[in-house]
């Protein structure tokens, strides 16, 4: 059961990681297939509907992102250990289709390609064909570290260290990055997610910031973009400012959830630039968050995200997973 900070709407997973969760995806083809990557060392895969989890799988290290394919059989991670991973879903037979020279930090499924996409502390993303033998496709040299990443239709999104983004036409990548970005805000990145609109993408800062961006270049379309303060309180007339851990669209609706630090997950419409729901706070900070591919469901990660460090994480209760049933609250207003 959720505890009583949170709503009826909430209910907790049986079998949650016993370490940070960083990340979470749903199941491209089935509403209730949950994938949950975690720095202990584990990648997860749970049936949502009947609180059951299905799988298990270990990596060597950290386990920082996972992602599903095109037709939800198959898992694919990757994590501080360097090595690639494929696992089938139904027979559970683990396959290695590669390594980095550092950290897999993302991981992004190219469903008009095919082909799975990571991007690594070693400055480049690799693409791979899992239905191959010989699984790396090619390797791109990036001017840093890949610390974020997110893909809409063709458009890849990837963040950088020093505040960078590349913007790619994975059927083109030959060519180099179609756009090269600065980050519009002024301090680390932390997440960032595209439009399912293909207008446009999301990033969060650890600031406590959130910026709206455009792909369009055109200067009528960039005028639109902007930036905003949120996950932020004022305690005792001292104000406390959390980072912006996760960005997630909703599929349907273009509306976007944001989750910070503070442990609260916020619903808004950048269209009209506004919040239209902060869900009831939670025990700790919120360090992942997934929409099911009806837009029906949001995964909740609550862990310990080491903001304050070694004498926090003694001090953190355990990691929980979390499924929220939504309803109208992701619309935007006027939507029937």
């Amino acid at each position: 059961m959720a505890d009583k900070a949170n709503d009826h709407q909430t209910r907790e997973l049986d079998g949650p990681p016993f370490d940070t969760i960083s990340s979470l995806r749903f199941s491209p083809s089935n509403s209730s297939g949950l994938l949950a990557a975690s720095w202990d060392t584990t990648l997860y895969y749970y049936d949502t509907r009947s609180n059951e989890r299905r799988s298990k799988f270990d990596h060597r290290a950290a386990v920082l992102d996972c992602c599903f394919s095109v037709d939800g059989k198959h898992a694919f991670s990757g994590g501080l250990d360097t090595s690639v991973r494929d696992f089938d879903l139904e027979t559970e037979q683990v396959r290695h289709l590669g390594q980095h020279s550092s950290a897999v930090s993302r991981t992004s499924f190219a469903s008009s390609l095919n082909a799975l996409i990571s991007g690594s502390w070693d400055r480049t993303l690799r693409f791979w064909d899992p239905r191959s033998s010989n699984a790396q496709i090619a390797s791109y040299s990036l001017p840093e570290r890949v610390y974020n990443m997110d893909i809409s239709g063709n458009t890849l999104v990837v963040g950088m260290a020093s505040r960078l983004f590349h913007i790619y036409d994975v059927r083109k990548m030959e060519g180099g990055p179609v756009q090269e970005r600065e980050s519009s805000l002024k301090f680390l990145t932390r997440a960032v997610a595209c439009m399912p609109d293909g207008q446009g993408f999301a990033t969060g800062s650890v600031e406590g910031r959130i910026a709206v961006e455009y792909f369009d270049t055109s200067a009528e379309v960039q005028e639109k973009k902007y930036a905003f303060k949120c996950h932020r309180q004022t305690v005792d007339g001292e104000d406390h400012v959390w980072p912006v851990n996760c960005i997630a669209f909703h599929p349907t609706y273009n509306t976007f959830a944001s989750a910070g630090s503070d442990g609260t997950v916020s619903i808004w419409d950048h269209k009209s630039k506004k919040r239209l729901r902060q869900y009831p706070k939670f025990n700790q900070a919120i360090s992942a968050i997934a929409w099911s591919h009806d837009g029906r469901q949001l995964a909740i990660g609550e862990s310990y995200n080491w903001d304050e460090g070694r004498d926090g994480a003694s001090k953190a209760p355990p990691p929980r997973l979390l499924v929220r049933d939504v309803g109208d609250e992701v619309k935007p207003k006027g939507v029937a």
